[in-house]
């Protein structure tokens, strides 16, 4: 069982009789109160409570960390303080509440989400960090009840959920693997507001939400060095707040920068790479590697290691990403047994690189596209929609039209943007942070979910002090200058002079030279190069080619034959329009993005639980259970 799944009750139903009915596991620690019943992983869940006159009347729940607080977020002097390492993070939580009421939540630095039960107040509240970067899903199945879990798949499980696919919404996930803001596949479902306190009166079940923070972008007129001095300096705070001398870390490391940095910035570490053969991207991350002194793990991948991604993965489903994107859940025994903590280079693209910056791409003639470092303006609401569905996967035969839902869910409301029930201040912060903010924009947040999973995991890119710096930071310097790769070059310059394995060309060369490297390798790749891979599928980057995966092999193929009655209960979808696509796609089209996206939508067991509740809606359910957690017997038997 991972995170937490409970219900919120308004008027004083046994709660304990509740929570039994809604039985997953016996593999957790069951809370229950007058008002909120809940099973919590002990991994990942810290639970604290303050006492009033001897009666218990505050108790947290805290999913997630938290790194520090910052009392001049609420006006109170004292500054920035680190959270020590010996200070239980929801008895931290617990504590300012008790002083400083719930508006402490503003001052918080973490990734979390948090619940505080208040008896005497007669309320919870949910609190979510900046970029909501541990969703919680939520559903009120009538007006006496919520049941909430950081697995959406779980809901349905419960008795009194009652819920379909949203054709528009389910629409979203297909063409673009993905849902936005605070939106679902699944009536009634959605996801607590980033950057809010929520909450719920216990008396009414009245509900408010109170938005403390939303990204406001502000570039300082300051030269490139200035941020890169700047970042460097707030990056090794960072670092070394976090890290602790009785802790082994592992670094996942690839062949390019953003992880590199956090090698350069550890006196130690164990780097982990993945891949799927020594190629290009494997020998440069194994140099960095032997540079830096530390040891080197790799994580060796192959094609049946994406395949059998369909099962192991299959209860990660959240409706973000693909069922290949945990891409560590396959070495969780081989990363545990050696660190004790995990960072990585996640988000620094989406935060300081040109990711979500729109711009230009021209052709070339037979030497391909490339994308120009410029802007591309973006002046209304309908030219960003346009950007979205530039982007999109929209091929299948849906009932719905994707513009359409677009249009109804991106809107002006006076000099605001909602995005899906999310709000922006301008249309700058939509197209420059839309992509990560709230961070379940993104699809690899999936990944960023399962490595919190498998062991104390951070991204220093998403610490609030970083984040406050991205804002600040004209576009300019990301679009056409390399803060990241000239931060390596200041705290290792031996790391950032070996290559990129994109580009060719070392971090600590100035900007034109690895643009045009990078576009000169991959037209060296692409026409020149003579080298045979061992596989169709294999490359020299980071990834196998998985439009050449699914012509190589039939797991596609089994998985859409024996999954062809959900195809079919699916709206707007059916069995023989997806054969159709993977017949295209097998004669030489790529259909990659929609497939992969169904192969992950059809092999979900809320899909199966939606579509045929019939099947198991009485029965009890083990989430620990091998049984529940694997395919059924016969189920998809010849994928692998």
């Amino acid at each position: 069982m991972e995170g937490i799944y409970g219900i919120i009750n308004i008027h004083g139903t046994e709660l304990g009789d509740k929570l039994e009915e809604w039985y997953l596991s016996d593999d957790g620690i069951r809370h229950v109160t007058e008002d909120v019943a809940l099973t919590a992983d002990p991994g990942r869940c810290y639970t604290a409570s303050q006492s009033c006159d001897g009666d218990e009347s505050v108790r947290c729940w805290l999913i997630g960390d938290i790194y520090g607080y910052d009392a001049s977020a609420i006006g109170e002097p004292g500054g920035y303080r680190t959270r020590s390492a010996n200070v239980d993070p929801a008895q931290y939580c617990a504590s300012l509440y008790q002083r400083d009421g719930l508006r402490f939540v503003n001052g918080l630095n973490g990734a979390f989400t948090l619940l505080i039960y208040d008896r005497e107040h007669d309320r919870l509240a949910l609190c979510t960090d900046r970029f909501g970067t541990v969703p919680l899903y939520w559903t009120r199945p009538d007006e006496e009840t919520i049941v909430f879990s950081t697995n959406i798949q779980f809901l349905p499980y419960h008795p009194d959920v009652d819920t379909a696919f949203d054709p528009a919404y389910l629409h979203e996930y297909l063409a673009f693997r993905r849902t936005f803001g605070v939106t679902t596949p699944l009536e009634g479902v959605e996801k607590l507001q980033p950057g809010t306190i929520t909450t719920i009166s216990l008396v009414d079940g009245a509900t408010q939400s109170d938005q403390y923070w939303r990204p406001e972008y502000c570039p300082r007129d300051e030269s490139f060095e200035w941020f890169v001095d700047e970042f460097v300096r707030r990056f090794r705070t960072v670092v070394d707040e976090w890290t602790r001398d009785d802790y082994e870390y592992g670094v996942l490391l690839s062949g390019g920068r953003d992880s590199r940095l956090v090698l350069a910035a550890l006196e130690d570490a164990t780097a982990f790479h993945m891949n799927d053969w020594m190629n290009r991207e494997a020998r440069i991350a194994e140099r960095v590697a032997l540079e830096a002194g530390v040891d080197f793990e790799v994580l060796d991948r192959g094609a049946q290691y994406r395949i059998n991604a369909l099962k192991r993965n299959r209860w990660a489903g959240s409706f973000n990403g693909w069922f290949s994107q945990p891409y560590t859940s396959g070495f969780e025994t081989e990363i545990t047994n050696r660190v004790d903590g995990l960072l990585s280079g996640l988000y620094a693209d989406s935060l300081f690189h040109d990711y979500g910056v729109p711009s230009p791409t021209v052709s070339v003639g037979p030497l391909g596209s490339v994308t120009v470092p410029i802007e591309q303006s973006i002046e209304t609401v309908d030219e960003y929609i346009n950007l979205l569905l530039e982007s999109a996967h929209d091929d299948l035969p849906t009932s719905t039209d994707l513009q359409s839902i677009l249009e109804a869910n991106i809107y002006r409301e006076g000099e605001q943007i909602i995005h899906h029930g999310v709000t922006y201040n301008s249309l700058n912060e939509l197209v420059y942070y839309g992509n990560c903010y709230p961070l379940s924009n993104d699809d690899d947040l999936r990944f960023h979910t399962d490595l919190h999973r498998m062991l104390p995991y951070q991204s220093p890119f998403l610490d609030n002090r970083i984040i406050d710096l991205s804002l600040s930071m004209p576009v300019r310097y990301r679009l056409r200058r390399d803060l990241i790769g000239q931060a390596v070059d200041r705290l290792a310059p031996d790391l950032a002079a070996i290559p990129h394995a994109t580009t060719g060309v070392a971090l600590s060369r100035s900007f034109p030279i690895k643009y045009a490297g990078r576009h000169l390798l991959e037209l060296w790749d692409k026409h020149i190069r003579n080298q045979t891979s061992p596989k169709p599928y294999l490359t020299n980057g980071p990834w196998l080619d998985d439009a050449e995966l699914l012509r190589s092999e039939p797991f596609a193929g089994n998985v859409f034959e024996q999954t062809a009655n959900l195809a079919d209960g699916l709206p707007g979808l059916d069995a023989d329009g997806i054969d159709d696509r993977y017949r295209t796609h097998l004669r030489g089209q790529n259909r990659v993005g929609e497939l992969y996206t169904l192969l992950t939508l059809l092999t979900m067991p809320v899909t199966k639980r939606i579509l045929e509740p019939e099947t198991d809606r009485t029965q009890k359910t083990d989430v620990t259970d091998s049984s529940f957690w694997s395919l059924e017997k016969g189920e998809f038997d010849d994928v692998c």
